[in-house]
């Protein structure tokens, strides 16, 4: 090969045209020998050169816990190093058998589900707690046969919910409520009210309006009003039931008669101006009163 000779190995050196002393002769072998040099640059970001004349270099690819290094060459003679790596880590969270998070878990809008109807146990160790945002839940308590029917209870002084006995009270029979109110109607549901002692009680009047042939239902009230022009046609009760009774407060003048099997007391079917009309109901006879003539 052809060698140039220069007088330094700084860049932008040329050729000298004559004899080189030997310093400058040092330097040019130096300089030839650098020329193509590798700089490795660590992790730290410490520098080394690699193939300085003054330094017997190896580049040094160590392996580690599951990675190898091969040194190689290729069909065109190219040096080829291969690092490679053997993954030994779970594939599968169910494979770590006593797993711990090392961050909160996000469900990622995902459940925890179990499977085949299997329960999700939550079990904090020794006496902790199971927190449910603002609720704690004390989860180390006694439970069997002797808490039965216990509710759980919020205490504020210890900030926790627990099981505790139901508090006392109520009335174990509506017989211990010496002054009953009702809260709304009172539904019989098909039973019945026996031996009742009422004071001091009203009935709703129900007004009919103007109808000389009106529809007598029982469950409207057992008083209610009508206004005649002509007469009065009296029909069987719409929810007709052996024993049921009502009272007409009739105003209008004219006769009554009866539509279904009505027997009037005394034959008397004359209505007055204002007139009062009472029927009982024996679950086949409708037996009827007019009473009329009212003074002062």
């Amino acid at each position: 090969m052809t060698v140039t000779l220069r007088q330094e190995t700084a860049a932008g050196a040329t050729t000298k045209g004559s004899s080189l002393t030997y310093t400058e002769l040092d330097n040019n072998f130096v300089h030839l020998l650098r020329q193509g040099s590798v700089t490795v640059r660590a992790d730290s970001g410490t520098d080394q050169t690699l193939g300085e004349a003054d330094k017997d270099s190896i580049l040094n690819f160590v392996g580690g816990t599951n990675a190898t290094t091969t040194i190689s060459s290729d069909s065109a003679g190219e040096t080829v190093i291969t690092v490679a790596a053997t993954d030994t880590g779970i594939t599968d969270v169910v494979s770590d058998t006593s797993p711990q998070l090392g961050g909160d878990l996000d469900v990622n809008g995902q459940s925890i589900v179990s499977t085949s109807n299997a329960s999700i146990n939550i079990t904090p160790n020794g006496t902790g707690d199971v927190v449910l945002g603002t609720m704690t839940f004390d989860t180390d308590q006694t439970i069997g046969a002797g808490e039965d029917n216990y509710v759980l209870t919020y205490d504020n002084a210890s900030g926790k919910i627990s099981l505790e006995a139901a508090a006392g009270g109520g009335l174990a029979d509506v017989v211990d409520d010496t002054t009953p109110q009702l809260g709304g109607d009172l539904d019989a549901q098909g039973n019945k009210i026996q031996n009742p002692v009422l004071e001091d009680y009203a009935e709703t009047i129900y007004a009919i309006g103007s109808n000389d042939s009106p529809t007598i239902t029982i469950s409207n009230g057992n008083v209610q009003t009508v206004t005649i022009t002509s007469g009065l046609a009296l029909p069987a009760f719409a929810d007709a039931a052996a024993g049921q009774s009502v009272t007409l407060l009739v105003d209008g003048t004219g006769s009554a008669t009866g539509t279904a099997n009505h027997i009037f007391a005394g034959g008397n079917k004359t209505l007055t101006n204002t007139s009062v009309v009472s029927i009982f109901y024996d679950g086949t006879d409708y037996y009827t009163s007019i009473a009329t003539d009212f003074q002062a």
